[in-house]
């Protein structure tokens, strides 16, 4: 059996936190994320990533699942994922319900990003229950979740060890329960078979995808430094496992699908899409300088987001580093030349503006020029 083809051209997708803006309501907030997914669309996006972030006074992704079902009924074609679900904060069982309930309300339309960040602070982390956040555990759970989902009855003790590299893997054919035997199931959810995605920001995610053999998307609007390694040992780890493939294994071994997000502002003129960025650079400045709020409006200070940074100025420049302003050809060009660079099959595009329509205005103007 032949490998499938590689996508010829990168797709480019949504990615949003839900941020609220300063002088509106959170029922705008919400709002505007619908308004923003059907404008998404029609504009032609892949997909519509909502992220998860809880405690906060910037973002509203708190119940990424519910929003994904918002996402789902309010558009036509658009495919929505979680980007993602931070696997500790909850339980797989729980997880694979509610996807899986998506999914069979919305076939094709659905696929599962899992992260293992907090996603939080610690205090809210604690009032989470988190569980273990390790990768060994990380794995072990995500492989729970495919079986919930897929065809096969969930054995009494996941092989996380073995695809891991453990030397003492146990033996899964002789603990899969018999055909008659209770057996715990995902309903809805078994036989759904959505896409999933590991989800990281350093190679501790990246090998964790490559060892299962899923795609990767690296978070690299935050943590651009690391991201080409972690790209890098995330197509070694899969080419390794595929190497170690015997027999009619090797026919089936995954090929690497890598997608990565950016920060991009778009609109007719540089100068305009400077003057619209300066509110993501102040929003970068107050997660670093622990100063959450809602967005800022934008301003004609390039450096005001420095009042917010609280000396910390470097980590914020570094942060953002992986940022994309300007007219909508020239990001459309400059995105391309990453996606050759780091061989990407999907961009996810995160942008922030304090007016919501302007915010809407810079994915349109770049799904225009990309499609050009």
């Amino acid at each position: 059996m032949s490998q499938p083809e590689r996508r010829a051209a990168p797709v480019l997708s949504v990615m949003d936190m839900v941020p609220v803006s300063a002088g509106h309501s959170r029922t705008d907030a919400l709002t505007d994320m619908i308004a923003l997914a059907r404008a998404a669309d029609v504009a032609g996006y892949e997909h519509f990533w909502l992220a998860e972030h809880h405690g906060s006074t910037t973002y509203l992704s708190s119940a990424t699942i519910v929003l994904m079902g918002q996402v789902l009924a309010a558009t036509e074609r658009l495919g929505v994922a979680s980007g993602g679900i931070m696997l500790p904060n909850h339980a797989p069982l729980v997880v694979a319900e509610q996807i899986g309930t998506l999914a069979t309300l919305y076939p094709g339309r659905v696929e599962l990003g899992l992260g293992r960040a907090p996603g939080t602070d610690r205090l809210t982390a604690a009032a989470l229950r988190r569980g273990a956040s390790d990768p060994g555990r990380f794995a072990e759970e995500i492989l729970e979740i495919l079986t919930y989902l897929g065809d096969e009855p969930v054995p009494e003790r996941l092989p996380g060890s073995l695809l891991l590299g453990a030397s003492s893997a146990p033996d899964v054919a002789a603990q899969m329960p018999g055909p008659d035997a209770p057996r715990v199931r995902a309903i809805p959810g078994e036989g759904t078979h959505p896409t999933v995605w590991v989800l990281g920001s350093s190679v501790n995610g990246a090998r964790v995808a490559g060892r299962l053999g899923l795609p990767f998307a690296v978070a690299s609007h935050f943590a651009p430094v690391q991201a080409e390694a972690a790209i890098a040992t995330y197509r070694s780890v899969l080419e390794s496992q595929a190497e170690e493939a015997q027999g009619a294994q090797q026919a089936l071994r995954p090929v690497p699908r890598v997608a990565a997000a950016v920060n991009v502002m778009v609109a007719p003129s540089q100068d305009e899409a400077s003057f619209l960025f300066s509110t993501a650079m102040a929003a970068a400045a107050r997660i670093v300088g622990n100063r959450p709020a809602p967005l800022d409006p934008p301003t004609e200070d390039p450096q005001a987001w420095r009042a917010y940074a609280l000396g910390r100025e470097a980590a914020v420049e570094t942060a953002m580093s992986l940022s994309f302003v300007g007219t909508a050809d020239d990001v459309a060009a400059r995105l391309r030349e990453l996606a050759d660079r780091w061989d990407l099959d999907e961009i996810l595009v995160v942008t922030y503006a304090h007016d919501p329509a302007l915010r809407r205005r810079s994915y349109e103007m770049l799904a225009q020029a990309w499609r050009a």
